[in-house]
């Protein structure tokens, strides 16, 4: 292995090419460390140091200070880590440690996503939402069961519903043809049921 280049990347840190591939990032004291420099020849025993002392530590330090603020699906962490130029390797394996030590739970993450928004916003559009975020299928089919379900005062949808139409008239009786036919295909765009619209249009 030859470290082929190093790159400023920003103020403190350095892009570390090795056989002209990226591989990590490092600061300038790490360079000092470890007398790193352009065309020296990476032994496989240094290589695994600087991965195990710095990368990989560096790497569960990121994730953990991300979800210290808020919970995050697995997909958005991925995200969140790439962007930071970590590797797939590295991630994979940070995934996996915050996995075992329960900060990260796609199911928990979708229940709260979930209950935080079903009773503002239309199942159809949270579904859509934690599709996007990356959350499988299987989670949010057996998620959406059981929170809908368990909802038993008022159907969480009907809430959200009335809440999107007094957010737009006080009065839904009072709006002309045309109004309400305007509001119908709003609401209907935001995912509602259009035979629960009719229940209050």
């Amino acid at each position: 292995m030859i470290i082929t280049k190093i790159d400023k990347a920003d103020k403190s840190k350095f892009r570390i090419y090795i056989d002209e591939e990226f591989a990590f990032l490092l600061y300038e004291k790490d360079l000092d460390q470890y007398n790193l420099e352009e065309g020296q020849t990476l032994l496989p025993e240094l290589y695994e140091r600087l991965i195990e002392k710095l990368i990989y530590p560096r790497a569960i330090e990121k994730a953990l200070s991300i979800l210290k603020y808020m919970d995050r699906c697995e997909h958005e962490l991925r995200h969140k880590l790439s962007q930071a130029q970590y590797s797939t390797d590295i991630i994979d394996r940070v995934l996996q440690y915050v996995m075992n030590y329960g900060y990260l739970d796609d199911e928990r993450y979708a229940k709260a996503y979930v209950k935080s928004r079903m009773n503002r916003k239309s199942k159809m559009i949270i579904l859509g939402e934690l599709y996007q975020k990356g959350v499988s299928k299987i989670i949010i089919d057996q998620v959406m069961d059981i929170e809908y379900e368990s909802d038993d005062q008022e159907d969480a949808e009907l809430i959200a519903l009335q809440k999107a139409i007094a957010k737009k008239t006080k009065d839904p009786k009072s709006l002309s043809p045309q109004d309400k036919q305007k509001l119908m295909a709003s609401l209907y765009r935001k995912g509602f049921d259009i035979s629960k619209i009719k229940q209050f249009l």
